[in-house]
C-alpha cells in the first residue's frame, strides 16, 4: 500500500512539475514526454542515477538554447541599434546573457518553481543552465521563430531594462582594463595565494601614471582580482570627481 501511494504522489508531483513548466513556456507543448524525460527526470537525483541519457539530453538543449538565445539577441540588437559597433553589440548582449543575468531572469520566470528536489540546486547556475535548455526544448518543438517569440516577450520585453544594463559594470576588472587602454596607460596586475593553508588570494592592481594601487581578497584569483578591479574604479571615480571641482 505504501508504495502505490508513494506511486500515486510521484505521478501528481511529475503533474504539477509539467503543469509549471507549461505555464513559464507560455504554451502547451505536443512531447510532454520528452519534456518530463528531460526537465523533470534531470531534475530528480534517485531518476538521474538509474537512466544518464536524461541528463545528457538536458546538456544538448542547454548547449542548443544558448546558441539560438546568442543569435536571437544579437539580432534584436542590430535592429534596436543600428548606429552601434560590433564591440559595443558584443558588450550589451554580454550582460543580458551572462550567468549573473540569466539566473536573475530564471528566477523572475519561476523557474525556481520546477526544482521538487532542491538537492540538485547545488548553484545558482543551475537556474540559467535550464533556462537555455527550456530555449533548445523550444526550438525542437517550435523551430526558430517559437524561441523568438518565448524571448522576445518572457525575456527581452518583461526582464531585460536595455538602458539600465548599458550603465552597469558586470566586470570592474574589464572595466578598468578598458579605460586604461583608452587613456594609454600601462596596468599591472599581480595575484598570489596569500596563505597556503586557506585558499585565500590576493590581488595587487596598479596604475603608475595616476598613481593608483589597490588590492583586493578573494577565494579565487578571480574574484580577488574583481575586488581589486573595484577598489582601482572608485579611485579612478574619486579622481574623476577632484578635477572637476
Amino acid at each position: 500500500m505504501l508504495s502505490e501511494n508513494s506511486a500515486f504522489f510521484e505521478k501528481n508531483d511529475y503533474s504539477i512539475l509539467v503543469g509549471r513548466l507549461i505555464k513559464i513556456l507560455g504554451f502547451c507543448p505536443k512531447n510532454t514526454k520528452f519534456l518530463k524525460e528531460v526537465f523533470i527526470y534531470s531534475f530528480s537525483t534517485k531518476k538521474r542515477n538509474l537512466n544518464q541519457n536524461y541528463s545528457i539530453n538536458f546538456q544538448r538543449l542547454e548547449f542548443l538554447g544558448d546558441a539560438v538565445l546568442n543569435s536571437i539577441i544579437s539580432h534584436f540588437l542590430c535592429e534596436k541599434f543600428p548606429e552601434k559597433k560590433e564591440g559595443e553589440l558584443t558588450q550589451i548582449r554580454s550582460k543580458i546573457v551572462c550567468r549573473r543575468n540569466l539566473n536573475e531572469i530564471s528566477r523572475k520566470l519561476t523557474i525556481t518553481d520546477i526544482f521538487f528536489d532542491k538537492s540538485v540546486m547545488t548553484s545558482d547556475n543551475i537556474l540559467g543552465n535550464t533556462l537555455e535548455a527550456l530555449i533548445g526544448f523550444i526550438y525542437f518543438e517550435g523551430g526558430y521563430q517559437s524561441c523568438e517569440n518565448f524571448v522576445y516577450k518572457k525575456i527581452l520585453h518583461t526582464h531585460v531594462n536595455i538602458e539600465k544594463l548599458q550603465n552597469e559594470i558586470f566586470s570592474y576588472k574589464v572595466w578598468i582594463i578598458e579605460w586604461a587602454q583608452k587613456n594609454k596607460f600601462v596596468i599591472k596586475f599581480k595575484t598570489f595565494r596569500e596563505d597556503k593553508n586557506k585558499i585565500i588570494y590576493l590581488s595587487e592592481f596598479t596604475i603608475s601614471e595616476c598613481g593608483i594601487q589597490t588590492k583586493g581578497k578573494g577565494s579565487s584569483k578571480k574574484k580577488s582580482e574583481e575586488m581589486a578591479a573595484k577598489e582601482a574604479y572608485f579611485v579612478v571615480q574619486q579622481q574623476k570627481k577632484y578635477l572637476k571641482t
